[in-house]
């Protein structure tokens, strides 16, 4: 199922919180953010789509992409919204029977998570969010049958829109690693992700 399978890298943000340095391109146990992603889904058969889009030109110089597919979204400033339709047309093209959604600023996806969400959506269901203790966590997974709301929700609340909606088979699924929780927005956050996850 994970051959089926996109994964949406949004790294087009401005990084406003970490004082503008492109998130992308932290580090963490010698290797940028957004290459961290990039191997974990195509280590596991799924095919990493990166959106870039503030400092671009810089994120590719900089960072190993050869293993994704890299589309730049003009649209970045209006919010990540506008990346992940980027990202889902890319999905809608290759016919992908889902797409998770990984913002770049959570860096430690665990390979069997994505695994265990690809495995859930065979039972059906329109979004698979990954839980731990009761906590929702990234990578959400979206199946083809959530595309056209995403590529229509609000613009001010996103992607959360479609999870939420009445209308949407939203389904919890236990993977028992915190590390889905793991989320970089400010350089205090950082150091509080090397501490507690970089090994010594």
């Amino acid at each position: 199922m994970a051959e089926d399978l996109v994964a949406a890298i949004t790294a087009a943000g401005e990084s406003t919180r970490m004082g503008g340095f492109p998130k992308p391109l932290l580090t963490f146990d010698g290797q940028r953010f957004v290459e961290r992603l990039v191997d974990t889904y195509a280590g596991v058969g799924v095919e990493p789509v990166v959106v870039l889009g503030h400092e671009a030109s810089e994120v590719r110089a900089r960072a190993d992409l050869s293993a994704a597919t890299v589309r730049e979204n003009p649209a970045y400033e209006t919010g990540m919204l506008s990346s992940v339709r980027v990202a889902v047309e890319q999905a809608k093209e290759r016919d992908a029977t889902g797409v998770l959604l990984n913002p770049v600023d959570c860096p430690l996806t665990p390979p069997s998570v994505v695994e265990t969400l690809a495995a859930s959506v065979a039972g059906g269901g329109d979004v698979f969010v990954p839980t731990t203790d009761g906590g929702r966590g990234h990578p959400p997974l979206f199946a083809s049958s959530a595309f056209d709301a995403l590529l229509n929700a609000p613009e001010d609340r996103g992607a959360r829109a479609v999870v939420r909606a009445d209308d949407t088979d939203t389904r919890e699924v236990p993977v028992d690693d915190e590390r889905i929780f793991a989320d970089v927005d400010t350089p205090s956050e950082y150091w509080d992700l090397v501490k507690r996850y970089e090994p010594i």
